[in-house]
């Protein structure tokens, strides 16, 4: 007798390539969960549901309604292809309407280590201008004028809207958590000197970290340590750069979200 599996997953390349699929040129290299249940479980099925993310502040919450996109945005910003400006505020997580009871619930911190969002001044509208470097200059240059850089995220503001999150989901949903953290090796980086390196990627991913390992102390929720998986099997060949892994890295990856379904007695009642 089979076990089905409901998980929500709200992250980017990290969340979906480990879960669903990672393609190189158009070519299947990992095939997620499934795979992975399919080796160690058998029985078990899991249906991911899985949204982008733009970072733990921008998901809206119960109670609260999402922002409309001001109309000088919607007319100018172009199609954002992972980030779609109407739903970077968005979430299904929530929403009852769907009649979805989630299993689990996987998050990750990747969102707001890596992305820095602009804020239109005239209304407060906070988003992530997805690849604005490739954007048509002249939409770039009428976006700019209206909007003022955010920067990333504080770590302080970060985990903050990440305890909120947490409040929501225990309130509303009462699925268990599970959080990837980062892995700050980009393979052949070779910095043994930091001074004024400031807010270099590798070291905000540490911060990241340190934070997330800190809040778990307080609060109950998994963290899925990538690591601890590229330090033990190795991240010169498991990584890409700070945020792609290799097929073997989701693979990796996928595994550690099983073992710690598994703990967590969700994949209890499909075949052994």
């Amino acid at each position: 007798m089979s076990r089905r599996l409901s998980i929500f997953a709200k992250g980017n390349v990290d969340v979906k390539d480990s879960l669903l699929w990672s393609r190189v040129d158009g070519k299947v290299q990992w095939n997620g969960l499934g795979e992975a249940l399919r080796t160690s479980h058998p029985g078990v099925i899991a249906r991911v549901k899985h949204e982008t993310a733009v970072g733990f502040a921008s998901m809206t919450l119960p109670g609260f309604s999402a922002p409309d996109v001001p109309a000088f945005l919607r007319d100018r910003v172009p199609p954002l292809a992972a980030h779609p400006l109407d739903q970077q505020h968005r979430t299904a997580l929530f929403d009852a309407t769907q009649g979805a009871k989630h299993d689990a619930v996987v998050l990750s911190l990747q969102a707001d280590a890596m992305n820095a969002r602009l804020r239109h001044r005239p209304t407060g509208f906070t988003f992530l201008a997805e690849d604005l470097a490739a954007w048509p200059a002249a939409q770039r240059a009428l976006v700019l004028r209206e909007c003022e850089s955010l920067g990333f995220s504080s770590v302080d503001d970060s985990m903050a809207a990440l305890e909120r999150l947490l409040d929501a989901i225990d309130e509303h949903l009462g699925a268990p958590v599970l959080i990837y953290n980062l892995c700050p090796v980009q393979p052949g980086e070779r910095v043994h000197s930091w001074l004024g390196a400031g807010d270099a990627t590798t070291l905000r991913l540490q911060r990241f970290d340190l934070a997330l390992a800190e809040l778990s102390t307080q609060r109950s929720f998994s963290i899925v340590d990538v690591q601890r998986l590229s330090a033990t099997h190795g991240a010169g060949r498991l990584k890409v750069d700070h945020v792609h892994f290799t097929a073997q890295g989701w693979r990796l990856i996928a595994e550690e979200v099983v073992r710690i379904l598994a703990e967590h007695g969700l994949l209890d009642g499909g075949a052994p």
